[in-house]
């Protein structure tokens, strides 16, 4: 298990009720992130950090045509609304997962909270990657709690999102607008 000190990175909740995303804006958005990310040249694997991360990770490999694998990452002790990072991450690779990962390969996550769990699977990953291996992230949203920045994002987010493949909140929620652009570091 990966840890990184609470103190380090704290994710945002502003308590303004949760965003709700909706299947037409993850659509749009994830259409828009793959065409940022073709832009910059073919992917050789899609890398699901799953749970979240499995769907958005399955759409970007279809628009991109590439493989798609997962893993798990778990991060949140419990799904209740507007729990806070711990900086614990458990990560669990499964006895199906390639051996050797090579290329340029794009993790995906549903959210980058606080970035624990991006760094914890690419440290789990260090000993199946091959010297030319580039490991590049995407999620649907960051938090902007957290310090580190996806290669690749849709929206920035100051509250707790419930992703369309999620059960609804029982807090009223807003929906996530339109992204208004792909966002880089």
């Amino acid at each position: 298990m990966t840890h990184i000190p609470e103190h380090e990175a704290q994710r945002v909740f502003r308590r303004r009720n949760p965003y709700l995303l909706t299947w037409d804006a993850c659509e749009e958005a994830l259409a828009q992130l793959a065409s940022a990310i073709a832009e910059t040249g073919p992917v050789t694997q899609v890398i699901g950090i799953a749970g979240g991360g499995r769907t958005p990770a399955e759409m970007l490999a279809t628009h991109l045509g590439a493989p798609v694998c997962h893993l798990q990452a778990r991060h949140n002790t419990s799904d209740e609304l507007y729990t806070q990072a711990t900086g614990a991450v458990a990560v669990s690779i499964p006895d199906s997962f390639p051996d050797t990962v090579r290329g340029r390969v794009l993790l995906t996550d549903d959210i980058c909270g606080t970035g624990a769990t991006f760094t914890a699977v690419t440290s789990a990953l260090t000993p199946r990657l091959t010297p030319d291996t580039r490991i590049q992230t995407t999620a649907l949203c960051r938090n902007v709690g957290s310090p580190l920045r996806p290669r690749w994002w849709a929206w920035d987010v100051d509250d707790w999102v419930v992703f369309p493949w999620e059960p609804g909140p029982d807090a009223t929620g807003r929906p996530l607008p339109a992204p208004e652009r792909i966002r880089t570091p």
